[in-house]
């Protein structure tokens, strides 16, 4: 049996999502393909894999992943692959197997949203916590509730660019927490997130990508504030302004991944061939995680 299972990117609102603000997220045409392979030493070198694989009482085995994107890339790589991992082991109906494998998250890293989770469970666009769309379900997490909906919409072509660092979920969403513990300036901020998400859901729906593209900027915008962009994700912002619709930072920052609505397609791939950087030509899908046999 093997899994695919999607990346994903946060279109809007990420950070400010897990305290409760919007956040538009969507699955990308980039599968991984997660299998699990009986292993006399069953050796993982990751605690959410471990915790995945005990969840499901499974021991001797070896998870293997072939995917093309790194690990670290804020596209959902975690969320992914223990996603996999359960879907692997059992069936589930989607809601359940979002929420167990964001139960699994959370444990590990002791902090987060179900955002990546229910996004790879459910396919397409997600909306967190706004008032569009269909009713997926509900996830509560001490004290924060986050509200699921799907969001009917054509598909759109995005450049996805890694920086070539790693950035950690767990190191910056603790850092911006920080910051938000301690007055009315962050929470000023990720109101002005939530805002130009709930905005930028409405422009999605349109298909006005001038004006997706527009909100995508002033997302990148307010984000850079917390600190969590770094100067090479700034180059590829640029470029990616100077030849796309909009482009932003995905996922929790401090490194991962850009995400580019192209315009110039052509000149936008030739600029970041010159820069000798990992790109992914691609779009958002419809597509959420699905097992067959092989």
């Amino acid at each position: 049996m093997v899994v695919y299972s999607p990346h994903k990117i946060i279109l809007f609102g990420e950070h400010a999502v897990v305290y409760g603000y919007p956040a538009l997220s969507a699955t990308v045409d980039l599968f991984a393909k997660i299998y699990l392979i009986p292993s006399r030493s069953g050796l993982q070198h990751t605690p959410f894999v471990q915790k995945a694989l005990g969840y499901l009482g499974l021991s001797n085995t070896y998870v293997k992943v072939e995917t093309t994107v790194p690990s670290g890339s804020g596209l959902g790589t975690s969320s992914m692959i223990i996603s996999g991992i359960l879907l692997n082991g059992r069936d589930y109906s989607k809601e359940n197997l979002a929420r167990d494998s964001f139960n699994i998250e959370y444990e590990t890293q002791g902090l987060g949203s179900p955002i990546d989770t229910t996004t790879i469970a459910a396919g397409g666009f997600v909306l967190t916590n706004g008032n569009e769309g269909m009713p997926l379900w509900s996830i509560e997490k001490n004290g924060t509730k986050w509200n699921f909906s799907s969001i009917p919409t054509k598909n759109i072509d995005l450049v996805i660019v890694y920086s070539g660092s790693k950035g950690s979920t767990k190191e910056q969403v603790a850092k911006i927490r920080k910051f938000y513990e301690r007055g009315k300036y962050a929470k000023d901020i990720m109101e002005r997130i939530g805002n130009i998400t709930e905005e930028g859901v409405k422009w999605v729906m349109k298909g006005d990508l001038v004006k997706v593209g527009e909100l995508m900027d002033e997302n990148h915008s307010e984000l850079k504030i917390f600190g969590i962009s770094t100067d090479q994700i700034e180059k590829i912002v640029s470029i990616g302004r100077e030849y796309g619709y909009g482009a932003k930072l995905t996922g929790a920052g401090g490194g991962g991944a850009v995400v580019i609505i192209p315009r110039e397609k052509e000149k936008l791939v030739q600029r970041l061939k010159e820069m000798n950087v990992l790109y992914f030509d691609t779009s958002t899908t419809g597509a959420g995680i699905f097992k067959r046999s092989e």
